[in-house]
């Protein structure tokens, strides 16, 4: 009001009636502006928050469009690992990523790994799981590692994990309750097999990890990639890396594997080891590394031709060796064991081994080698269905002797099977069994006299015609007991009826 007070006392606006008229509009308009004014205050005054406030309306949100990915080129999990392998320490520092693809068809919140090494006490030391960018909630409860994600991972998707974690690698004892010899260290070997996490299997709506045993295995592993990072620390003098895969040296104590469509990434160190190498008729680098003393230098060129044999033989019937090299390993601990590009034949039948075939030497290095097809190449749920791996490499023994010892055939069939009088349903799980010797009556050596009857219903050529086919539609996949009898045509399985309901449970063909 101040303006309009100064021009009241303009005396030269009074005298002229236009200016008076002008000076009226102004007056009104500004009362009206403060009374406008003073109504708006009381009004937001009133507007404050009450007791009982105005409900909230739902506007509508604009939905987000959904993540589409494209087709993936390579639907493996991809596994990059550094790993620092203190060998006088028994002790491995890993960080580990993998890269995973969801290929379940289904919106993912959660990742499971499989750990066997977490099975034994005071072996697996888990210190950090991570994303891209930030550490993740974990749950981990004996072999199984449950991850939560940041956001749900679509079909098509990936992910990347990161782990880090520590092996105390544990001795090598002789105990039954003793960690398995394929993860264990004795005063000349290290063994590191199943010592790094493998994403489960998605089946059924659900992760699939079977509970540990002390009869059999219980792995089922899927097809991934590898490049394995290895860094010696403070190394003794000659220590030798056994493993598997393409190798690059990076330095004296530094090297990279790579190691594709395999079902794990294993390997052995010792300082004294002595390689004894050969090349079989298709190029694949055959590797035999036993110990440095003098008396067990024959057993190992024996082992070399064995393994050089049996792999040539099982490319021809089964398919070729989907690697370019194979590792042979004298294990320090009893019987042998399995993996991808590597198999341990136990110390006992290299120290044994008496100057001939006829020797645990023999069968157990070809029982090993066709695990390549056998496991590696054809997976299968080793808990529920093991005699999808364990009875083809028992029989595979017998092939290996048909083709370059056939005089050995009787001896066989005595010497491995008849002696143990073997009873039991070949399709038993591992989880039906007290001891691994009714296990092994049931599964391996029943398993082989049901193959050998097959052979016998169908002829040879078919029967080893079907073991082509298996072995190929099958291969890198997760085969069950249905996709083995689904090779056979209708008549054949009228013509094998009799003896798969003499061998395998009758309400069931698995």
């Amino acid at each position: 009001m101040k303006f309009v007070t100064v021009l009241l006392y303009h005396k030269s606006w009074l005298l002229e009636p236009t200016r008076m008229l002008m000076l009226l509009r102004i007056l009104i308009f500004m009362i009206v502006i403060m009374g406008i004014g003073a109504h708006t205050d009381d009004a937001f005054r009133q507007a404050q928050p009450t007791e009982r406030p105005f409900q909230p309306v739902n506007l509508p949100t604009a939905t987000p469009a959904p993540q589409v990915c494209p087709e993936l080129e390579n639907p493996y999990p991809q596994h990059t690992v550094v790993a620092d392998i203190n060998y006088l320490a028994h002790t491995v520092w890993v960080q580990q990523r993998i890269r995973y693809a969801n290929t379940t068809g289904e919106s993912l919140t959660q990742l499971v790994f499989n750990i066997e090494a977490n099975r034994w006490q005071n072996v697996f030391f888990l210190n950090r799981v991570a994303d891209n960018f930030d550490d993740l909630l974990y749950t981990l409860n004996n072999k199984r590692l449950v991850v939560d994600l940041m956001d749900p991972l679509p079909p098509n998707c990936v992910t990347n994990i990161l782990l880090e974690f520590q092996i105390q690698v544990p001795l090598i004892g002789l105990e039954v309750y003793s960690p398995k010899g394929y993860l264990g260290y004795t005063d000349r070997q290290m063994n590191l097999g199943h010592w790094l996490p493998t994403v489960a299997p998605y089946q059924n709506g659900e992760w699939v990890t079977r509970p540990p045993v002390l009869v059999g295995e219980q792995e089922i592993l899927e097809i991934a990639d590898w490049v394995v990072m290895l860094n010696l620390v403070e190394p003794p003098p000659n220590l030798v890396v056994a493993a598997p895969g393409q190798i690059t040296q990076i330095s004296p104590t530094s090297w990279r594997y790579e190691h594709h469509a395999s079902r794990e990434f294993s390997l052995s160190l010792s300082d004294q080891f002595v390689l004894h190498q050969a090349e079989d008729e298709h190029g694949v680098q055959v590797e035999v590394y036993c110990f440095n003393t003098p008396e067990l230098q024959p057993a190992g060129e024996h082992a070399l031709d064995v393994a050089t044999q049996s792999l040539s033989v099982y490319s021809d019937l089964f398919g070729r060796y989907p690697y370019e090299r194979l590792v042979v390993v004298q294990g320090d601990f009893p019987d042998g064991m399995e993996f991808s590009g590597i198999v341990y034949v136990g110390d006992a039948w290299f120290t044994r081994w008496d100057g001939t075939p006829t020797s645990y030497l023999t069968l157990i290095t070809a029982h090993e080698v066709s695990h390549q097809w056998w496991y590696a190449r054809v997976g299968n749920d080793a808990a529920f269905h093991p005699w999808l791996d364990e009875a083809l490499a028992t029989y595979s023994e017998y092939v290996y002797l048909e083709e370059y010892y056939p005089d050995l055939r009787d001896w066989w069939w005595a010497f491995r099977v008849d002696v143990y009088e073997p009873e039991g349903a070949v399709n038993s799980t591992v989880y039906e069994f007290s001891s691994a010797r009714e296990y092994i009556n049931a599964v391996y050596l029943r398993g082989v006299r049901m193959l050998h009857e097959l052979r016998q219903d169908l002829g040879t050529q078919a029967f080893f015609q079907l073991l082509a086919d298996y072995a190929f539609n099958q291969a890198d996949r997760i085969a069950s007991p249905d996709d083995f009898w689904h090779n056979f045509t209708p008549e054949q399985l009228e013509l094998t009826a009799v003896t798969r309901s003499r061998y395998l449970r009758p309400e069931t063909d698995n």
